[in-house]
Formats: structure tokens, sequence, C-alpha cells
């Protein structure tokens, strides 16, 4: 009897190391897949000049960045979008030394996708032929494909460039990195299947 108790424990206590190491193997996986999800999210280009710089709301740090390309000469105007909203008012683009003249302000976007159709009929309309756009760096993989899809039959030039603030290099992710990474993996993955025509993401 104590013989058979005994193999039984060692059973046990083999299932338990396998499970054990397997859950830690998950683990490590699934931490390896979000780094290398965090670096995807991550677009940034060399700016080069443009007609206007584009920024996005929604983001601490994306008017600044956008303010900053402006003041070093990269574009002549700066477009708000939506310009309504705490944070992206042609006010606080003022105080941040940009001329009321210079400035274009959208105030129709309810998402990244038409956020692109709004910038761009504005972009048409004051015959604007290219762009720097600037938004957050965990929100440029979906920027850059949302704007692709709407200006694609158009000669608009686009560059795309990352106000850094939330991602790092660093193999330890804090909780700011991995609730964004997974938050835009998911979104980027329903834009990628259209879904930003029925919902706003």
């Amino acid at each position: 009897m104590e013989f058979i108790f005994f193999i039984c424990k060692e059973l046990v206590k083999n299932m338990l190391m396998k499970v054990v190491k397997l859950v830690g193997f998950a683990i490590i996986f699934c931490y390896i897949l979000l780094i290398v999800g965090r670096e995807f999210l991550v677009i940034s280009e060399e700016p080069k000049k443009a007609d206007v710089i584009i920024v996005l709301s929604g983001g601490v740090g994306r008017l600044e960045k956008a303010v900053e390309l402006y003041h070093a000469g990269y574009g002549d105007y700066l477009m708000l979008s939506r310009a309504n909203v705490p944070g992206m008012t042609a006010e606080r683009a003022i105080e941040l030394g940009v001329p009321k003249k210079r400035l274009i302000l959208e105030e129709k976007a309810t998402s990244t996708y038409n956020t692109g159709i709004y910038t761009k009929d504005l972009m048409e309309n004051n015959q604007l032929t290219s762009a720097i756009i600037v938004s957050s760096d965990y929100h440029m993989r979906r920027t850059k494909l949302s704007f692709e899809r709407v200006f694609k039959d158009t000669e608009i030039e686009r560059t795309y460039v990352a106000s850094r603030q939330v991602m790092s290099d660093s193999l330890v992710m804090n909780k700011s990195e991995i609730h964004y990474t997974l938050s835009e993996l998911t979104k980027y993955v329903g834009y990628s299947l259209g879904m930003y025509h029925f919902i706003d993401l």
C-alpha cells in the first residue's frame, strides 16, 4: 500500500512539475509576443519638409511634438484634428507659439479612420500636397493603416512621426505599455478587417 501511495505521489509530483513548466513557458512566450507587438506598433519616420503637420487628438504630448516640428520648420501649417477637445484647441496651439493664421482646424472626426477622411478633405480644399502625421508612438501603426487607405488614390506625400511618450526600448514592460499594446493590437486587427465602417475605434 505504501508503495502504491509513493508511486501516486511521484506521478502527481511529476505532473505538477510539468504543468508549472508549461505555464512558465506560456508566460514567457506571451511576454515575448507582447514585446514584439509593442515594437510592431511603433512607427516613426524621419521628418521632412511638408505643407502641413497633422496632429491627431487623444494623447498627451502629441500637440507638443507637432508644435516642435512646426517651429523646426518642417511644416507651413498645423492642422488640429478634433480641435474642439481639451488639449487640442487653437488656443492651446497659439499658447505654444503657432500663429492663428497658420492653424487649420478639423472638428468632425470621431475615430482614427475618419480623421484621415476629414483631414484629407481639408488638405485638398487648401491645395496642400504633403503632410507630416503626428500621433502617439503606440497609435502610429493604426494611424498609418488608416491614412494609407484613405489617401491611396491621391498624390499627397505622407510622413509619419511619433511623439514617443509611452513605449520604451526596455525588455521590462510597465503596466501602461502592456495596456496600450494589448488595446492597440486588438484595434489594429479590427481596422485590418475594415471594422471602422461599422464602429468607431
